[in-house]
């Protein structure tokens, strides 16, 4: 098979080339994790998917690529998000929350309201800025006297 080239297969395919085997063994490794932490065999998850369990054993092993429908039946068997399966990070950015939330309200302010806001919150980083520079500074001055 010519490098890059998917593989056509009933219900498509995730992921079908040479190029993407360290990828499947990857996606066969985090599948048999989850399927261990559940106290799975591989018949029992066989059985749970619909998919056979020399399917199971080829996927696990990474030596099989396998198709958005057969992924949907072993994530819904293992109850778990495909995103974690396939390494999608969805963690939750606390910093882009409040970020997001607070330009929300800033943007209800007036103009003049808006400008005084901007100001006092440079005057705020700058200040913040210089006192951890301050602290950087006195603990390295510390290590120097120490020493």
């Amino acid at each position: 098979m010519a490098q890059g080239k998917i593989l056509e297969k009933k219900g498509g395919t995730i992921l079908g080339n040479r190029a993407v085997s360290q990828e499947l063994i990857i996606l066969g490794n985090r599948i048999r994790e989850c399927r261990k932490e559940r106290g799975f065999s591989q018949e029992i998850l066989a059985e749970k998917s619909g998919v056979s369990t020399n399917t199971i054993s080829r996927i696990e092993g990474g030596q099989m690529a396998m198709s958005v429908g057969i992924l949907q039946k072993i994530v819904k068997a293992l109850g778990v998000d495909a995103n974690t399966l396939l390494g999608v990070s969805t963690e939750v950015n606390e910093t882009k929350i409040w970020v997001s939330a607070f330009s929300s309200r800033v943007q209800e302010l007036k103009e003049n309201e808006q400008e005084i806001l901007k100001h006092t919150m440079n005057a705020l980083i700058e200040s913040m800025e210089k006192n951890r520079l301050k602290i950087s500074t006195d603990k390295s001055s510390q290590v120097l006297h120490t020493r």
